[in-house]
C-alpha cells in the first residue's frame, strides 16, 4: 500500500463526503462494543468466534524472519480461549508473488500453505489479495498460463470462484474479490459486475440472517486523508487513489436495501481503523506483517483480529498485539 507523491491532494470535506457521507469515523481503540445492524437477529444465530488474520506478507526465502512471525501468530490464535471456529483470512499471503515467475509463485504459495497447515488445525476462509497475484509484474509469466494472475490463488485453494458465501451456527458470511486488474500489471479496488449481481442475491435471500461480510481492499477508510495530511496536503478535490479503497464500495450497502450486514472486514492498508456508514460497522485491521516484517505500520502493532459474534446480532471486535519484536 502506498500513496504516490504526486497524487492529487483533496480536503477532508470532500473525502469525507465521497466516502463516509454522513458517518460517523472511528479509529479504534483496544475493543468495540456490540454493534447492531439494521434487521432484527432471528432466534437461531448463535454466539461464536472466530479469527480475523490479514496481510501475512511472507518474504522470499523467509527474510525478516516472516516465516517466525506468522508461526507466532498462528500460536496465538490457537491458544485462544475460546477456540475460533475458524480463520477468515483477508488476503496478502505470499509479498512478492507478482514478482515472481509462475513456478517460483507457486513454490512459494506452497510454502505458505505448509506452514500454515503445519500451525493451525482450524478451519479457514480465504480472500484474495493484491499480493496474491501471481506472475502479473514477471515479463517470463505468460498470461495464458492457468495460474497466471488469480489462477494460482484459486487453483491452489481449490476455490471455485474469489467470491462466494458460507453459513455458521445461523451467521452468514460473503468472501468478496475487490482486486481489479489493469494495463500495466496494476490493480484497483472494485466489485465485478458478476460478483454484484451475486451479492445483491445472496443478500437478498439472506435478510434474516445476520451478515459478516469481507473484502480485501477496504470499502473506505480515512488512511489516505490522514497519510496526505501529514505531508502537507491542502484544499484539495479529488479522491484517494483507487488502490486504497474500493471503488465502487456504496454497492455493498446503499444498493442493498433491507440488508442484514452486521460488519464488514477488511485489511490491505496495514492499519486499525473503524468506520460506521448506514448502520454498518466497517472495520479495516491491521496486518500480522505490520510494516512487512520492519515493525509498526503508521503505529498499528503487528495483530490479528478476534471477532466474537452475540446470538442478539452483535459483532465485537478486538485487535491483538501477538507480541512480535521485528
Amino acid at each position: 500500500m502506498s500513496v504516490p507523491e504526486n497524487h492529487p491532494r483533496y480536503s477532508r470535506r470532500h473525502f469525507l463526503r465521497q466516502f463516509l457521507g454522513a458517518s460517523a469515523l472511528t479509529v479504534a481503540g483496544p475493543s468495540l462494543l456490540p454493534l447492531f445492524a439494521q434487521s432484527a437477529a432471528p432466534s437461531q444465530a448463535a454466539s461464536f468466534r472466530f479469527a480475523f488474520v490479514t496481510d501475512l506478507h511472507l518474504l522470499q526465502g523467509g527474510a525478516l524472519r516472516s516465516v517466525e512471525g506468522i508461526v507466532a501468530c498462528l500460536a496465538a490464535v490457537e491458544k485462544l480461549d475460546p477456540r475460533p471456529e475458524f480463520i477468515l483470512c483477508g488476503g496478502d499471503l505470499v509479498h512478492s508473488a507478482c514478482d515472481l515467475t509462475l513456478p517460483g509463485a507457486k513454490s512459494a504459495l506452497d510454502f505458505f500453505l505448509q506452514i500454515w497447515n503445519d500451525h493451525t488445525g482450524l478451519p479457514t476462509h480465504w480472500t484474495f489479495g493484491n499480493h496474491d497475484l501471481a506472475g502479473t509484474n514477471n515479463p517470463s509469466a505468460s498470461p495464458g498460463d492457468a495460474d497466471y494472475g488469480k489462477g494460482l490463488f484459486q487453483n491452489r485453494l481449490r476455490l471455485p470462484q474469489l467470491f462466494y458465501s458460507f453459513d455458521c451456527k445461523g451467521w452468514h458470511f460473503v468472501v468478496l474479490d475487490d482486486i481489479a486488474s489493469r494495463p500495466g500489471h496494476d490493480y484497483f479496488g472494485e466489485l465485478f459486475e458478476d460478483e454484484l449481481a451475486f451479492l445483491k442475491a445472496d443478500l437478498d435471500a439472506h435478510r434474516t440472517t445476520p451478515t459478516i461480510v469481507c473484502s480485501h481492499i477496504p470499502i473506505a477508510s480515512d488512511l489516505p486523508f490522514e497519510l496526505l495530511l501529514a505531508h502537507g496536503a491542502g484544499d484539495l478535490h479529488q479522491p484517494p487513489p483507487k488502490n486504497l479503497v474500493c471503488t465502487n464500495g456504496d454497492a455493498l450497502i446503499e444498493d442493498a436495501p433491507g440488508h442484514n450486514i452486521r460488519a464488514i472486514l477488511s485489511g490491505h492498508l496495514h492499519y486499525y481503523e473503524t468506520l460506521d456508514r448506514n448502520g454498518v460497522r466497517l472495520i479495516n485491521s491491521g496486518a500480522v506483517c505490520g510494516n512487512y516484517w520492519q515493525g509498526p505500520r503508521y503505529g498499528c502493532p503487528e495483530g490479528f483480529g478476534v471477532v466474537d459474534l452475540g446470538a442478539d446480532g452483535s459483532v465485537a471486535f478486538d485487535y491483538r498485539d501477538y507480541g512480535w519484536k521485528a
